[in-house]
């Protein structure tokens, strides 16, 4: 055991596998090319009862195929065939379409009996965004939400059957719809690369990945602006800056694992060879967890925020340019569309591994 006062690497023994967390130690934990970012069978899969390995075959085969559980030419080759939708350049041209998702998100919004900014904002918002941007259908928010969180279900806990089931369920439906949607050669079947199968690990990883992060970045984002009372004086910078300290406070992902490729040291800790390291993306113990959200820290506007909430290096986030534009449109418009909007109650999400809230609930004064 290493750790100091804001830093940290343990073995924790009664679940078996490392612990590390602080900003300096997850940037290492991300630099070290001894740690694999191929975990899935030495954590979820471990977990996953033996006799779902056959009845979810599909789910697992996709899975495996995610660039982000790949390392080396096979998760390099996968990125950068989709790397181009997610240019600098195309995010910027797509401003106008996410401001136009938002306006209309928000309409509806308005005239919501329950005004439930996660349900009926964040994840609305979310959905459209990302499946415009893969080339997608994305009319049926609630279906690709669904999906979305039947994944994280399962990868937050995989010894759950249920969790698995479901998230079977969802990758076939998810498939589905992406193999039949009409596609000129630009959307994101077209796009990726490979057989069938590698296509379709591709093509889901981003919508999921979007989804999910986005939606959590947006309620979070929402959340922070209001009970710190933003919203009256947001400006663009000032939407943009609320989003990095969201991100630095509370990342839609609490943490990332690792497997250790060869015995290695991390943070003074040997690792051996096989070891699985969970690596914190909020700067705390990923033990410790939030039960419920703590009251939002007060807002600096100024300084550079430096957090790992997108990852770090070869896995750095690439949809990241796309969750902060929309979670900052949405901002900006939202505060000058309700200024005087107050959060009436919050929900918080049973899922510690994608953080957030089932339901934040507001009161709007128009």
């Amino acid at each position: 055991m290493a750790e100091n006062g804001k830093s940290g690497v343990r073995y924790d023994d009664a679940l078996g596998y490392w612990v590390s967390w602080g900003h300096e130690v997850a940037l290492a934990a991300f630099q070290e090319p001894g740690l694999s970012s191929q975990y899935l069978d030495a954590a979820n899969l471990t977990f996953l009862p033996a006799d779902m390995h056959e009845q979810c075959a599909e789910l697992i085969e996709t899975l495996r195929g995610w660039f982000v559980l790949l390392d080396g030419p096979a998760h390099t080759t996968a990125r950068r065939a989709v790397q181009p939708m997610f240019s600098a350049a195309r995010i910027r041209r797509f401003q106008d379409v996410v401001e136009e998702i938002v306006d209309e998100a928000l309409e509806r919004f308005a005239s919501s009996p329950e005004h439930d900014a996660v349900e009926e904002l964040a994840s609305v918002v979310s959905a459209r965004t990302i499946a415009h941007l893969l080339g997608l259908p994305g009319s049926d928010d609630a279906t690709l939400r669904g999906w979305a969180e039947a994944l994280a279900d399962f990868l937050a806990a995989s010894y759950r059957r249920d969790n698995a089931v479901r998230a079977q369920r969802a990758l076939r439906e998810m498939a589905e719809f992406i193999r039949t949607a009409p596609d000129n050669g630009e959307g994101v079947w077209m796009t990726a690369h490979g057989s069938d199968a590698e296509r379709l690990a591709t093509s889901s990883i981003l919508l999921f990945g979007g989804l999910e992060t986005t939606t959590r970045l947006a309620g979070f984002s929402l959340w922070y602006l209001l009970e710190n009372d933003l919203a009256g004086s947001l400006t663009e910078a000032g939407a943009k800056g609320v989003v990095e300290r969201v991100l630095a406070l509370y990342p839609p992902i609490g943490h990332v694992a690792r497997v250790a490729g060869e015995d290695l040291e991390l943070g003074g800790c040997p690792i051996a060879k096989g070891d699985l390291v969970l690596v914190s993306l909020t700067g705390q113990d990923p033990r410790s967890g939030m039960e419920t959200p703590e009251h939002p820290r007060a807002h600096e506007s100024t300084g550079r925020v430096d957090h790992v909430a997108f990852g770090h290096g070869m896995h750095y986030c690439i949809g990241a340019p796309l969750a902060r534009l929309t979670a900052a449109t949405l901002l900006c418009r939202f505060a000058r569309r309700f200024p005087g909007a107050s959060v009436r109650s919050v929900r918080w999400g049973r899922n510690r591994t994608y953080r957030g809230f089932s339901n934040l609930f507001l009161n709007l004064a128009e």
